[in-house]
């Protein structure tokens, strides 16, 4: 089975920028390819305050996209402009990756990574 049941994104951020309708975000982008439901726990982890925890139900083969700056999706508010680091923990192998979009400067940053695995 393809994946691993616990991802690690040391580098997390939400930048503060926008620019007219695009808004800087983070996504986090997760792959299931396996016959069953991936239940994912998501903690994020401050330098100076506890973690934040939610969990998201990613469907047997789907592709989700979560961003980060979308309350209403992952029922939390993360803070913009503060560094984080990012575990995500499954009940199911997965494979996950972390992107980060910046519209603060006069130019676009994209940002994507993979992140340290293991099962």
């Amino acid at each position: 089975m393809p994946g691993a049941r616990r991802w690690y994104f040391p580098d997390g951020y939400l930048p503060k920028g926008r620019r007219g309708d695009l808004v800087s975000h983070e996504s986090i982008c997760i792959l299931n390819v396996n016959e069953e439901d991936a239940k994912v726990k998501i903690t994020v982890f401050f330098e100076d305050e506890g973690p934040i925890t939610f969990e998201i139900l990613v469907p047997s083969k789907r592709d989700i996209h979560i961003r980060l700056d979308q309350e209403k999706v992952i029922g939390c508010k993360l803070p913009r402009g503060k560094p984080y680091g990012i575990t995500l923990e499954s009940n199911i192998p997965i494979i996950a990756q972390l992107s980060r979009m910046d519209v603060s400067e006069n130019h676009y940053t994209l940002m994507t990574t993979i992140g340290y695995w293991e099962d």
